[in-house]
């Protein structure tokens, strides 16, 4: 037993993940191989994404409400293809702060970001107690902590492979920092998420904001920073990087399963049209 990160109480944890569970479902579902494979250690294949005792199972199942709400309304049907434009309420303010409120406690509490200067740090858990009081609904907005939400898909002009791969089917989170600004980078599948943590000025950081209450998300083009673009560019090299590491057994050990895919099934696959530099 020890203390829940949300609503601070002393009771039994529930193993949380910090990106949700129907993400990496998801990944895997859709996957030719079956697997998931980290960056970090590319020869070996996972089964879910990071998880540990964060919430108690009171304000598991309050986060567990929102993120139902967005994988059956928004999530599905966008990564389907099925449809590009999604009304929604105040579920996805609360969905998206709680994934933000999630990866922020985790990378303050768990993790170290001794990459942050004093000054800047000290937002840190202001920002992580006002995500906190607005998803316990004793705030009626997060603040400065407004998310942002970008619909992704393959880069319009022809550009590297592992750029839209990267765009499609990366997953990875982060906590960054620049003289200025500091903010919070989710990236899972066809979705980029940001939350500000302190920022010096919203240029760049307005036409992706969510409203708080009713509104409509759809795909568009959107203004961001240039550190945020860089950030993307970033996580595709580290994709490319990455599959250097491969060692020959599991190369081709992935090419025998792929083998076994019927052709149609892999053309269709989302990873045969992002790796694709036209639509299949």
């Amino acid at each position: 037993m020890t203390k829940c990160r949300l609503c601070e109480k002393e009771k039994d944890l529930e193993l949380s993940h910090i990106i949700p569970k129907f993400v990496f479902r998801h990944l895997k579902k859709t996957s030719p191989t079956g697997n998931m494979r980290s960056t970090e250690n590319p020869n070996k294949s996972i089964q879910d994404g990071l998880k540990l005792p964060f919430l108690c199972r009171d304000c598991e199942s309050l986060f567990s409400v929102w993120e139902t709400k967005f994988a059956n309304e928004i999530f599905f049907k966008y990564q389907e293809g099925s449809e590009n434009s999604f009304s929604h309420d105040i579920w996805l303010t609360k969905y998206l702060a709680s994934v933000s409120f999630r990866v922020l406690s985790y990378a303050y509490y768990e993790v170290d970001l001794d990459y942050f200067d004093k000054n800047m740090l000290r937002h840190v858990p202001a920002a992580i107690d006002r995500l906190r009081k607005y998803l316990l609904g004793q705030s009626s907005n997060p603040g400065e902590q407004r998310q942002l939400l970008l619909l992704l898909d393959k880069a319009s002009e022809p550009i590297d492979s592992d750029f839209n791969m990267y765009l499609v089917r990366g997953i990875e989170h982060d906590v960054l920092t620049t003289d200025k600004d500091s903010f919070v980078y989710i990236k899972y599948l066809k979705f980029l998420q940001l939350c500000p943590i302190k920022l010096s000025s919203n240029k760049g950081w307005k036409t992706a904001r969510v409203s708080l209450n009713k509104g409509t998300l759809a795909v568009k083009d959107h203004e961001l920073p240039d550190y945020v673009s860089n950030r993307l560019r970033k996580g595709a090299e580290t994709l490319t990087s990455s599959r250097d590491k491969i060692s020959e057994k599991q190369a081709s050990i992935i090419s025998s399963r792929v083998e076994e895919v019927p052709a149609e099934n892999l053309l269709e696959s989302p990873v045969a049209k992002a790796a694709s530099k036209h639509d299949i």
